[in-house]
Protein backbone atom coordinates (compact mmCIF):
# COMPACT_ATOMS: atom_id res chain seq x y z
CA UNK A 1 0.00 0.00 0.00
CA UNK A 2 3.01 2.13 -0.17
CA UNK A 3 3.97 3.87 -3.42
CA UNK A 4 6.92 2.68 -5.43
CA UNK A 5 10.04 4.81 -5.64
CA UNK A 6 12.30 6.41 -2.70
CA UNK A 7 9.26 8.17 -1.22
CA UNK A 8 7.09 6.05 -1.23
CA UNK A 9 9.21 3.89 1.55
CA UNK A 10 8.70 7.30 3.48
CA UNK A 11 5.30 7.95 2.81
CA UNK A 12 4.29 9.90 5.92
CA UNK A 13 0.81 11.82 7.31
CA UNK A 14 -1.31 14.50 9.00
CA UNK A 15 -2.58 18.20 8.22
CA UNK A 16 -5.32 19.04 5.41
CA UNK A 17 -5.92 22.75 4.89
CA UNK A 18 -9.26 24.02 4.40
CA UNK A 19 -12.00 26.89 5.71
CA UNK A 20 -13.70 25.60 8.83
CA UNK A 21 -16.66 24.59 9.21
CA UNK A 22 -19.92 25.96 10.65
CA UNK A 23 -20.06 25.38 14.41
CA UNK A 24 -23.96 23.52 13.65
CA UNK A 25 -22.53 21.33 10.91
CA UNK A 26 -23.72 17.78 11.22
CA UNK A 27 -20.78 15.29 12.49
CA UNK A 28 -18.25 14.42 10.58
CA UNK A 29 -16.53 11.35 10.34
CA UNK A 30 -13.28 12.73 9.57
CA UNK A 31 -13.41 14.63 13.32
CA UNK A 32 -11.29 12.35 14.85
CA UNK A 33 -8.74 13.37 12.67
CA UNK A 34 -8.67 17.52 13.15
CA UNK A 35 -7.76 19.88 13.47
CA UNK A 36 -5.88 20.36 11.24
CA UNK A 37 -7.30 18.06 8.84
CA UNK A 38 -10.48 19.63 7.54
CA UNK A 39 -11.93 18.43 4.82
CA UNK A 40 -13.32 20.92 1.67
CA UNK A 41 -16.83 20.83 0.00
CA UNK A 42 -14.67 19.67 -3.21
CA UNK A 43 -13.81 16.60 -1.02
CA UNK A 44 -16.71 15.59 0.19
CA UNK A 45 -18.27 15.64 -2.96
CA UNK A 46 -15.38 13.48 -4.22
CA UNK A 47 -15.83 10.83 -1.53
CA UNK A 48 -19.89 10.56 -2.01
CA UNK A 49 -18.58 9.80 -5.48
CA UNK A 50 -16.69 6.78 -4.49
CA UNK A 51 -13.48 8.41 -5.54
CA UNK A 52 -10.54 9.18 -3.07
CA UNK A 53 -9.07 12.37 -2.05
CA UNK A 54 -4.88 12.93 -0.83
CA UNK A 55 -3.36 15.67 0.88
CA UNK A 56 0.65 15.69 1.13
CA UNK A 57 2.06 18.60 3.35
CA UNK A 58 5.11 19.14 4.67
CA UNK A 59 6.22 18.24 8.08
CA UNK A 60 8.89 19.21 10.02
CA UNK A 61 12.74 19.24 8.61
CA UNK A 62 12.79 15.99 7.85
CA UNK A 63 9.24 14.78 7.91
CA UNK A 64 6.90 14.53 4.98
CA UNK A 65 3.02 13.70 5.82
CA UNK A 66 -0.07 12.35 3.68
CA UNK A 67 -3.66 11.47 4.48
CA UNK A 68 -6.01 9.97 1.72
CA UNK A 69 -9.66 8.62 2.33
CA UNK A 70 -12.05 7.09 0.65
CA UNK A 71 -15.33 5.08 0.87
CA UNK A 72 -15.58 1.25 1.88
CA UNK A 73 -17.93 -1.99 1.85
CA UNK A 74 -16.28 -3.61 4.80
CA UNK A 75 -16.25 -2.94 8.78
CA UNK A 76 -14.11 -3.09 11.41
CA UNK A 77 -13.95 -6.74 11.67
CA UNK A 78 -13.12 -7.13 8.13
CA UNK A 79 -9.57 -4.87 7.86
CA UNK A 80 -8.23 -6.28 11.78
CA UNK A 81 -8.55 -10.12 10.15
CA UNK A 82 -6.65 -8.97 6.92
CA UNK A 83 -3.98 -6.66 9.23
CA UNK A 84 -4.10 -10.29 11.40
CA UNK A 85 -2.69 -11.82 8.12
CA UNK A 86 0.04 -9.15 7.38
CA UNK A 87 1.78 -11.16 4.83
CA UNK A 88 -1.43 -11.07 2.93
CA UNK A 89 -2.34 -7.59 3.14
CA UNK A 90 0.75 -6.52 1.89
CA UNK A 91 1.69 -8.76 -0.70
CA UNK A 92 3.08 -7.22 -3.75
CA UNK A 93 6.05 -6.86 -6.14
CA UNK A 94 7.30 -4.01 -3.90
CA UNK A 95 7.25 -6.81 -0.62
CA UNK A 96 10.51 -9.23 -1.22
CA UNK A 97 10.10 -11.30 2.38
CA UNK A 98 7.89 -10.17 5.01
CA UNK A 99 6.77 -12.61 8.51
CA UNK A 100 4.77 -11.47 11.71
CA UNK A 101 6.77 -12.47 14.34
CA UNK A 102 5.90 -14.99 17.45
CA UNK A 103 5.00 -13.87 21.13
CA UNK A 104 7.42 -13.97 22.17
CA UNK A 105 9.71 -13.76 18.84
CA UNK A 106 11.75 -16.90 17.42
CA UNK A 107 14.89 -17.07 15.53
CA UNK A 108 12.78 -19.08 13.09
CA UNK A 109 10.35 -15.68 12.35
CA UNK A 110 13.16 -14.17 10.11
CA UNK A 111 14.29 -17.75 8.53
CA UNK A 112 13.01 -16.12 5.07
CA UNK A 113 14.70 -12.94 5.10
CA UNK A 114 17.53 -12.36 2.90
CA UNK A 115 20.04 -9.46 2.23
CA UNK A 116 20.29 -7.09 -0.79
CA UNK A 117 23.71 -7.40 -2.72
CA UNK A 118 24.37 -3.77 -1.76
CA UNK A 119 23.66 -4.27 1.62
CA UNK A 120 26.26 -7.08 1.42
CA UNK A 121 28.63 -5.26 -0.04
CA UNK A 122 27.63 -2.33 2.62
CA UNK A 123 28.26 -4.84 5.25
CA UNK A 124 31.51 -6.04 4.20
CA UNK A 125 32.72 -2.24 4.56
CA UNK A 126 30.67 -1.14 7.89
CA UNK A 127 33.03 0.24 10.84
CA UNK A 128 31.60 1.33 14.03
CA UNK A 129 30.32 4.71 13.84
CA UNK A 130 31.07 4.25 9.84
CA UNK A 131 28.22 2.45 7.89
CA UNK A 132 25.23 3.40 5.66
CA UNK A 133 22.89 1.10 7.25
CA UNK A 134 21.43 1.87 10.20
CA UNK A 135 22.56 -0.73 12.75
CA UNK A 136 24.58 0.17 16.34
CA UNK A 137 28.38 -0.50 17.06
CA UNK A 138 27.58 -3.70 18.77
CA UNK A 139 25.65 -5.16 15.43
CA UNK A 140 28.43 -3.96 13.04
CA UNK A 141 31.19 -5.63 14.84
CA UNK A 142 28.89 -8.93 15.09
CA UNK A 143 28.35 -8.97 11.18
CA UNK A 144 32.30 -7.81 11.28
CA UNK A 145 33.23 -11.49 12.65
CA UNK A 146 30.85 -13.04 9.99
CA UNK A 147 32.91 -10.96 7.47
CA UNK A 148 36.49 -11.51 9.07
CA UNK A 149 35.65 -15.54 9.46
CA UNK A 150 35.85 -16.00 5.81
CA UNK A 151 31.76 -16.12 5.28
CA UNK A 152 30.05 -15.22 2.31
CA UNK A 153 26.82 -14.21 1.83
CA UNK A 154 24.90 -16.96 3.87
CA UNK A 155 26.89 -16.30 6.68
CA UNK A 156 26.22 -12.42 6.85
CA UNK A 157 22.98 -13.07 6.66
CA UNK A 158 22.82 -15.67 9.53
CA UNK A 159 24.40 -13.07 11.55
CA UNK A 160 21.88 -10.58 10.25
CA UNK A 161 19.04 -12.39 11.28
CA UNK A 162 19.77 -12.43 14.61
CA UNK A 163 20.24 -9.06 14.88
CA UNK A 164 16.61 -8.47 13.96
CA UNK A 165 15.13 -10.67 16.54
CA UNK A 166 17.28 -8.60 18.98
CA UNK A 167 15.76 -5.66 18.01
CA UNK A 168 11.99 -7.13 18.26
CA UNK A 169 12.89 -9.03 21.90
CA UNK A 170 14.78 -5.61 22.78
CA UNK A 171 11.74 -3.10 22.03
CA UNK A 172 8.75 -5.79 23.83
CA UNK A 173 11.41 -6.22 26.95
CA UNK A 174 12.90 -2.57 27.12
CA UNK A 175 11.19 -0.80 24.85
CA UNK A 176 12.82 1.72 21.77
CA UNK A 177 16.75 2.86 21.68
CA UNK A 178 17.01 6.61 22.86
CA UNK A 179 17.76 7.74 19.51
CA UNK A 180 14.78 5.91 18.01
CA UNK A 181 12.22 6.43 20.87
CA UNK A 182 13.35 10.47 20.19
CA UNK A 183 12.55 10.85 16.80
CA UNK A 184 8.76 9.24 17.65
CA UNK A 185 7.91 11.45 20.04
CA UNK A 186 8.60 14.03 18.08
CA UNK A 187 6.68 12.39 15.07
CA UNK A 188 3.54 12.15 18.36
CA UNK A 189 4.37 15.95 18.96
CA UNK A 190 3.41 16.89 15.11
CA UNK A 191 0.32 14.53 15.30
CA UNK A 192 -1.59 16.01 18.31
CA UNK A 193 -4.74 14.33 17.35
CA UNK A 194 -4.12 10.89 18.24
CA UNK A 195 -2.91 12.13 22.14
CA UNK A 196 -6.25 14.19 22.70
CA UNK A 197 -8.72 11.60 20.93
CA UNK A 198 -7.01 8.20 22.30
CA UNK A 199 -4.52 9.53 24.92
CA UNK A 200 -3.70 6.21 26.13
CA UNK A 201 -3.26 5.15 22.78
CA UNK A 202 -0.77 7.79 22.50
CA UNK A 203 1.13 7.09 25.69
CA UNK A 204 1.37 3.50 24.69
CA UNK A 205 3.32 3.74 21.48
CA UNK A 206 5.53 6.33 23.15
CA UNK A 207 6.74 4.57 25.88
CA UNK A 208 5.88 0.66 24.76
CA UNK A 209 6.07 -1.51 26.92
CA UNK A 210 6.35 0.58 30.00
CA UNK A 211 2.26 1.98 29.31
CA UNK A 212 0.93 -1.27 28.42
CA UNK A 213 -2.68 -1.06 26.88
CA UNK A 214 -4.72 -4.20 27.59
CA UNK A 215 -7.70 -3.08 25.10
CA UNK A 216 -5.29 -3.35 22.19
CA UNK A 217 -4.73 -6.24 20.43
CA UNK A 218 -0.71 -6.39 19.26
CA UNK A 219 1.67 -7.72 17.43
CA UNK A 220 5.10 -6.86 15.71
CA UNK A 221 6.13 -7.89 11.82
CA UNK A 222 9.44 -7.29 9.71
CA UNK A 223 9.55 -7.01 6.38
CA UNK A 224 11.63 -6.60 3.03
CA UNK A 225 10.39 -3.55 1.13
CA UNK A 226 11.62 -2.18 -2.49
CA UNK A 227 12.16 1.43 -1.74
CA UNK A 228 14.58 3.26 -4.47
CA UNK A 229 17.69 2.04 -5.20
CA UNK A 230 17.78 0.43 -1.61
CA UNK A 231 15.48 -1.99 -0.47
CA UNK A 232 14.69 -1.48 3.11
CA UNK A 233 13.90 -3.89 6.19
CA UNK A 234 12.28 -2.94 8.72
CA UNK A 235 10.10 -4.37 11.99
CA UNK A 236 6.88 -2.74 12.72
CA UNK A 237 4.66 -2.55 15.68
CA UNK A 238 0.87 -2.67 14.97
CA UNK A 239 -1.99 -1.96 17.58
CA UNK A 240 -5.70 -2.98 16.82
CA UNK A 241 -8.23 -1.40 18.22
CA UNK A 242 -11.51 -0.55 18.80
CA UNK A 243 -13.23 2.79 18.43
CA UNK A 244 -15.74 4.04 21.37
CA UNK A 245 -17.78 6.97 21.52
CA UNK A 246 -17.42 10.24 20.21
CA UNK A 247 -15.38 10.55 16.86
CA UNK A 248 -13.54 7.51 17.40
CA UNK A 249 -13.23 5.20 15.16
CA UNK A 250 -15.07 1.91 14.77
CA UNK A 251 -11.81 0.12 14.10
CA UNK A 252 -8.19 1.66 14.26
CA UNK A 253 -4.63 0.19 13.24
CA UNK A 254 -1.65 2.54 14.49
CA UNK A 255 1.42 1.46 14.04
CA UNK A 256 5.46 2.55 15.13
CA UNK A 257 8.80 1.83 13.36
CA UNK A 258 10.85 -0.02 15.74
CA UNK A 259 13.41 -0.31 12.89
CA UNK A 260 14.38 0.05 9.10
CA UNK A 261 18.08 -0.17 8.24
CA UNK A 262 17.60 3.14 5.39
CA UNK A 263 15.77 5.54 4.78
CA UNK A 264 13.65 6.09 7.85
CA UNK A 265 14.44 7.16 11.38
CA UNK A 266 11.03 7.07 12.67
CA UNK A 267 7.30 6.50 11.39
CA UNK A 268 3.68 6.54 13.06
CA UNK A 269 0.75 5.57 10.80
CA UNK A 270 -3.06 5.71 11.36
CA UNK A 271 -5.68 3.57 9.45
CA UNK A 272 -9.07 3.67 10.34
CA UNK A 273 -12.40 2.53 9.45
CA UNK A 274 -14.96 5.12 9.87
CA UNK A 275 -18.80 4.88 10.11
CA UNK A 276 -20.40 8.39 8.83
CA UNK A 277 -22.51 9.51 12.03
CA UNK A 278 -25.54 11.05 9.17
CA UNK A 279 -25.81 8.29 7.37
CA UNK A 280 -24.32 3.96 6.36
CA UNK A 281 -21.52 5.07 4.62
CA UNK A 282 -18.08 3.66 5.81
CA UNK A 283 -14.83 5.41 5.17
CA UNK A 284 -11.05 3.65 5.07
CA UNK A 285 -8.44 6.56 5.84
CA UNK A 286 -4.52 6.52 6.18
CA UNK A 287 -2.25 8.61 7.81
CA UNK A 288 1.38 8.11 7.99
CA UNK A 289 4.07 10.68 9.03
CA UNK A 290 7.62 9.60 8.56
CA UNK A 291 11.24 11.36 9.79
CA UNK A 292 13.18 10.79 6.91
CA UNK A 293 16.97 11.00 6.84
CA UNK A 294 17.29 11.99 2.72
CA UNK A 295 15.45 15.32 3.25
CA UNK A 296 18.03 16.79 4.82
CA UNK A 297 21.47 18.61 3.01
CA UNK A 298 21.55 20.55 0.26
CA UNK A 299 19.42 18.55 -1.98
CA UNK A 300 16.99 18.08 0.95
CA UNK A 301 14.31 20.70 -0.93
CA UNK A 302 14.57 19.15 -4.09
CA UNK A 303 14.07 15.14 -3.25
CA UNK A 304 11.21 16.47 -0.94
CA UNK A 305 9.42 18.16 -3.89
CA UNK A 306 9.94 14.61 -5.92
CA UNK A 307 9.13 12.42 -3.18
CA UNK A 308 5.95 14.86 -2.36
CA UNK A 309 5.20 14.62 -6.01
CA UNK A 310 4.91 10.76 -6.19
CA UNK A 311 3.12 10.43 -3.11
CA UNK A 312 0.43 12.73 -4.55
CA UNK A 313 0.14 10.68 -7.86
CA UNK A 314 0.26 6.78 -6.73
CA UNK A 315 -1.03 7.44 -3.01
CA UNK A 316 -4.81 6.76 -3.97
CA UNK A 317 -4.05 3.54 -6.32
CA UNK A 318 -1.89 2.42 -3.00
CA UNK A 319 -5.54 3.24 -0.65
CA UNK A 320 -7.55 1.66 -2.99
CA UNK A 321 -5.92 -1.80 -3.43
CA UNK A 322 -5.90 -1.85 0.26
CA UNK A 323 -9.58 -1.24 -0.10
CA UNK A 324 -9.93 -3.95 -2.55
CA UNK A 325 -8.08 -6.39 -0.65
CA UNK A 326 -10.13 -5.53 2.41
CA UNK A 327 -13.59 -5.66 0.32
CA UNK A 328 -12.40 -8.82 -1.19
CA UNK A 329 -13.79 -11.33 1.16
CA UNK A 330 -11.68 -13.47 4.31
CA UNK A 331 -7.70 -13.05 3.69
CA UNK A 332 -6.50 -16.23 2.44
CA UNK A 333 -4.32 -18.05 5.24
CA UNK A 334 -0.72 -17.46 4.79
CA UNK A 335 1.27 -18.89 6.91
CA UNK A 336 4.72 -17.90 8.37
CA UNK A 337 6.65 -16.14 5.76
CA UNK A 338 6.11 -14.52 2.09
CA UNK A 339 8.61 -14.56 -0.53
Amino acid sequence: MRPRILGLLVVAALGMGGAPRAADRSPDPFDFFAPPLLLQDGDREKLAHGGTIVRVVPGSAHAIAVFSATAIEADGDRLFAWVRDIAALKRSDHVLAIGRFSTPPRLEDVAALTLDENDISEIRKCRPGRCSIKLADDEIETLQRAVQGGGGTHAIEEAFRPIILRRAERYLTSGATASSGAHFSELLKQSPFLARQMPDVAEALDHWPHAPLPRAESFLYWSKERFGPKPVVSVTHLLLLRGGDGPEPEALVVGRQVFATHYMDGSLSVTAIFRDPAGSTRYLAYLNRSDVDVLGGLLGGVVRRIVERRVRSEAPAALEMLRNRVQSGTPPRLSGAVQ
